[in-house]
C-alpha cells in the first residue's frame, strides 16, 4: 500500500510540473504577440483605452482585420501598433 501511496503521489509531481511547464510556454507566447489598437479618436491613443484592441498572429491578419474595420466606418481611424 505504501508503494501505491508514492506512485500516487508522484503521478501529481509529475502533472504539477507539466502544468507548470505549460502555463510558462503560454506566458511566454502572450509576450511575443502584436497588438493592433483601432481609435476613432485621436486623443485615445495618448493613453485612454482604446475602442478596439485586436490581437493579431501575423501582418497578414493585421491587415485584414484594419481593411474589414475601416470598409465601412465613415469616421477616421487611428492606429496603434504595439
Amino acid at each position: 500500500m505504501a508503494i501505491f501511496y508514492e506512485v500516487f503521489l508522484s503521478a501529481f509531481a509529475v502533472l504539477g510540473v507539466i502544468l507548470a511547464v505549460l502555463e510558462a510556454t503560454r506566458v511566454s507566447r502572450a509576450k511575443k504577440t502584436n497588438f493592433i489598437c483601432l481609435c476613432f479618436d485621436k486623443e485615445l491613443l495618448d493613453g485612454a483605452k482604446p475602442d478596439m484592441l485586436i490581437i493579431c498572429r501575423t501582418d497578414a491578419e493585421q491587415e485584414e482585420v484594419i481593411r474589414r474595420v475601416c470598409a465601412d466606418e465613415e469616421r477616421k481611424v487611428y492606429i496603434k501598433r504595439w
